[in-house]
């Protein structure tokens, strides 16, 4: 395994707390790591050093309009990517983003309409607003 890259990301600040959204990049390279690309790429996302779950990390290429790359956060907030439902990436720069919300807090059999609370800055979310890049 190699380490591709590493982000940490500021929330604008708040009058008492920061937040850090990490982003860890983690891929494994060449022929062998059972990718249909020939690479597949995974890694963990936290926040203030806490798995971010539950939640979806999503990699689109930059500059094409193709089927993002996405995968569902693990108890551990960890991923593994899947393209048109092939394992890895095709070679280009992403934009990243990561969508990731408090699941509510309700008794068995009942819902609610109300909204879910954010778990990561709500920039962070979008591919158009995220700034989170990867190559």
């Amino acid at each position: 395994m190699q380490v591709l890259s590493s982000k940490t990301l500021e929330q604008p600040a708040k009058p008492q707390a920061s937040m850090l959204l990490m982003l860890a990049f983690v891929a494994c390279c060449l022929a062998g790591c059972g990718s249909d690309f020939g690479a597949t790429a995974s890694g963990v996302v936290s926040l203030d050093g806490q798995p971010v779950t539950p939640g979806q990390v999503t990699f689109a290429l930059k500059d094409a309009n193709t089927v993002p790359a996405i995968s569902q956060l693990n108890n551990a907030g960890r991923y593994e990517l899947v393209t048109q439902k092939k394992v890895g990436l095709k070679p280009g720069k992403y934009r990243v983003a990561v969508q990731a919300f408090q699941p509510p807090d309700l008794a068995e059999g009942t819902r609610t309409f109300e909204p879910s609370k954010p778990l990561v800055p709500k920039k962070y979310m979008s591919i158009k607003t995220s700034e989170l890049e990867y190559e």
